[in-house]
């Protein structure tokens, strides 16, 4: 399983947030570029950077600085916030991001979602960020009627291959991981999935890695390594963790 060290950008700043909440947001890093040079020479094998500016307005504000990363370093990367149009995906793509992530327009335009698809196969993801079982939009400050399991369901059906599920409430909280909601989610969904929210230990990436059978391939971790609760080498080990099955 793979661990994706995040890097979340507000006005030009690396910054993380509680709960979704912006009122939240405090530096954790110099800069973004700061932040990458430290995780790529910790080894990270991919880097998930949002565009925190852009998943609230729908305009993306921070891709200069998503470009430079790419332009700097070899790692991969997978990065959204306010791709809500066909061209804004592709400036994504054209900036030297491995793999988009569309998170509001999975709910409210589904025709973008299925052009994505066919473009850049393998090359999207859709983020599922939910609230008491219902799918959040722009940058977590909506709640929409839609329920988790209807979406993903959906986004399976159109052949989505990969969704980045987060329980918002727990997001940046260091409490722990919503297993429930997530092994929900994967079940429903049935193809590859990344989790996010609520990463405090070494254990809550075991825990994540342990539901390899439900289709988990990733974990993204954030405050966490900033505060020094352990080290990105730390976390990769613990994402190695054997899987239910194997463990018999």
């Amino acid at each position: 399983m793979i661990v994706y060290p995040a890097i979340d950008i507000l006005d030009g700043r690396c910054v993380r947030m509680t709960a979704g909440d912006f009122a939240t947001a405090e530096d954790v890093a110099a800069d973004p570029m700061a932040a990458a040079k430290r995780l790529v020479a910790e080894g990270a094998e991919w880097l998930h950077i949002v565009d925190l500016n852009g998943a609230r307005t729908g305009r993306p504000e921070n891709l200069p600085q998503i470009r430079a990363i790419a332009n700097r370093f070899t790692v991969r990367i997978q990065a959204g916030g306010g791709i809500r149009d066909f061209d804004t995906a592709e400036a994504f793509a054209e900036a030297g991001v491995s793999r988009i992530v569309v998170g509001t327009a999975a709910v409210k335009d589904h025709e973008l979602i299925g052009r994505l698809v066919d473009r850049h196969a393998d090359g999207m993801a859709v983020s599922v960020d939910s609230r008491n079982g219902f799918v959040t939009a722009s940058g977590w400050t909506e709640t929409t009627d839609v329920r988790v399991a209807q979406l993903v369901q959906t986004l399976a059906v159109m052949g989505v291959p990969t969704i980045i599920f987060t329980n918002v409430s727990i997001d940046g909280t260091l409490q722990g991981v919503d297993l429930k909601s997530l092994e929900e989610a994967a079940r429903a969904f049935g193809g590859e999935v990344i989790y996010s929210g609520g990463i405090g230990s070494l254990d809550d990436i075991r825990h994540v890695a342990r539901l390899r059978h439900r289709g988990l391939r990733g974990v993204i971790v954030g405050r966490a390594l900033y505060m020094g609760r352990f080290t990105l080498e730390e976390a990769m080990e613990a994402a190695r963790a054997p899987s239910v099955a194997a463990r018999g």
